[in-house]
């Protein structure tokens, strides 16, 4: 069993497990990109429009399939699947906060 330092509380998930961070971050944008390249190649017929408008429905695509993405990631309902698959915050891996009593 890896033994992992816990983070200090308040410590931002991205700053205690950059890893995760960075590929949670990578996963989002290849689904974007996934979804801009189905959108230009496969799924819609953009053969009527100007090379502008197709360049941005495409950025478009990108953007709104990254962004949904990112959202289902910070997503609480859904972060048990994702510790699952190996995309969660990392936060499973930092045991429990220690209790803190307050000085009389």
């Amino acid at each position: 069993m890896a033994i992992h330092p816990v983070p200090s509380e308040g410590t931002p998930t991205q700053v205690a497990h950059p890893g995760r961070a960075i590929l949670r971050t990578f996963v989002a944008a290849l689904v974007g990109v996934v979804l801009a390249w189905v959108v230009r190649t496969v799924g819609v017929d953009l053969a009527g429009f100007s090379d502008v408008i197709v360049d941005s429905l495409t950025a478009a695509a990108w953007a709104v399939g990254t962004g949904v993405i990112q959202w289902l990631l910070s997503h609480p309902r859904l972060q048990r699947f994702f510790e699952i698959i190996g995309l969660g915050t990392g936060v499973e891996k930092e045991g429990l906060p220690v209790a803190r009593h307050k000085a009389d």
